[in-house]
């Protein structure tokens, strides 16, 4: 009996071990990714240049990073979480400026902080 449960502790271990290494990785995958979004960005939006990024970043991660659609998709929305975390973007009202919804509903609209994203040092 005391060798069982050694062994199970061990595989515990072991599994503990193994989903870190993993989320570790994970980490430096976002990180890289988020640096070549901003880089991105920085070249591509200017001021006056108004369009919604979510597109941007998902069709940079396919090129860039080899990332399926989807895939790119689900990437996309932990970087666009970020990008907002450091105040990059920010999602635009759900109406216009006459009260009107607006049609794509998609996924909210955002706008670039062209000032702050210039500033920004990756």
């Amino acid at each position: 009996m005391d060798e069982k449960e050694r062994l199970q502790e061990e595989e515990v271990i072991r599994q503990e071990e193994e989903r870190i290494k993993i989320q570790k990785e994970k980490d430096r995958a976002l990180k890289e990714r988020f640096k070549s979004v901003v880089e991105l960005l920085k070249e591509t939006y200017y001021p006056g240049h108004a369009t919604t990024a979510r597109r941007v970043i998902e069709r940079h991660l396919i090129r860039e990073f080899g990332l399926k659609p989807r895939q790119a998709t689900y990437h996309g929305a932990a970087i666009i979480d970020l990008l907002q975390e450091h105040e990059l973007i920010q999602p635009l009202p759900e109406v216009d400026a006459n009260g009107q919804p607006f049609t794509k509903k998609k996924g909210p609209l955002l706008k670039i902080n062209i000032r702050k994203l210039q500033a920004y040092k990756t």
